[in-house]
């Protein structure tokens, strides 16, 4: 009767290295796929948030939504009632945005937080209090919702456009351009294109390794580009003071330079996440470097 011959140890020791090196050969180009996946999924989930922000404008005569006319201020008789009222442009930043968008159930917690996401403050808001909306209270969101990615945690990884000035009355509606930029992956600090402020940002990990960056940006007429600028060939952009040593893009506030009253009229791109506003300005903030 023959013996079954085994595997020697050095037949063992060459399929293992052969695996060992498919293996090595394989794993960058799977790393590569699965990162291409996830900017493909947070392309889709920007159109849906813009989706959302287009269903709420349906009932709002074709404005997007804007907190500050959501929660009015009270009206010349003294009444705080839903739908009249001054605007309220201390509430136009981004967490009150988001949260509203979520208590009218426009769009889920889950929705606003990236599949890229590389920033350890930035989490989904689990425990939203979806019973906070109450506009017989003069309750429109759950104010506990956060957006500070800098320092204290936030509950969204997105940009967008700026509620203030020109480009909040002229461009904050359901206007189909395909130019506006309205909803993209977060920019570096103060649309920095070189030097320190783009190499050591943050965000340069979020759609690719650390070199250069990549982001989407979902635009009003609800298409969405993956981009490696800050410069997208539609959008129009408004000059810088003769001073500034930057030119404009989507992450560059051109109204740096300006007095209030060119403030006020500054109407291109503008895409934020902020803290604070005011009917003419906002209060950024942006990953740390």
């Amino acid at each position: 009767m023959k013996r079954k011959r085994g595997f020697t140890l050095v037949e063992l020791l060459v399929v293992i290295a052969i695996i060992a090196l498919l293996i090595g050969l394989l794993l960058p180009s799977l790393a590569r796929a699965i990162q291409i996946a996830r900017t493909t999924s947070d392309r889709t989930r920007l159109r849906e948030i813009h989706r959302g922000m287009l269903m709420f404008a349906e009932k709002s005569r074709g404005r997007l939504p804007a907190p500050g006319l959501i929660n009015r201020l009270a009206d010349a008789g003294g009444l705080q009632l839903p739908g009249r009222g001054p605007e309220d442009f201390s509430l136009n930043w981004s967490a009150p945005l988001y949260s509203a968008l979520i208590a009218q159930d426009y769009l889920p917690p889950e929705l606003l937080v990236g599949p890229t996401e590389i920033n350890p403050l930035i989490r989904v808001d689990d425990d939203y209090n979806y019973e906070a909306y109450s506009p017989a209270d003069d309750v429109y969101w759950d104010d506990t919702f956060t957006c500070d990615v800098e320092s204290a945690g936030s509950n969204t990884s997105y940009a967008h456009l700026a509620l203030c000035g020109q480009r909040k009355r002229v461009k904050w509606s359901n206007t189909q351009n395909a130019g506006d930029p309205i909803i993209a992956t977060r920019g570096t600090r103060d649309g920095a294109t070189g030097g320190d402020e783009y190499t050591d940002s943050p965000t340069l990990q979020l759609h690719d390794t650390d070199r250069e960056w990549f982001g989407n940006v979902c635009f009003n007429d609800g298409h969405a580009e993956t981009l490696n600028n800050f410069y997208p060939s539609q959008t129009t952009y408004e000059p810088l003071n003769d001073a500034a040593p930057r030119v404009d893009n989507i992450f560059a506030a051109e109204f740096d330079d300006f007095d209030a009253a060119n403030t006020e009229a500054s109407g291109d791109a503008f895409l934020v996440i902020c803290i604070a506003s005011t009917e003419v300005t906002v209060d950024q903030r942006y990953d740390p470097l």
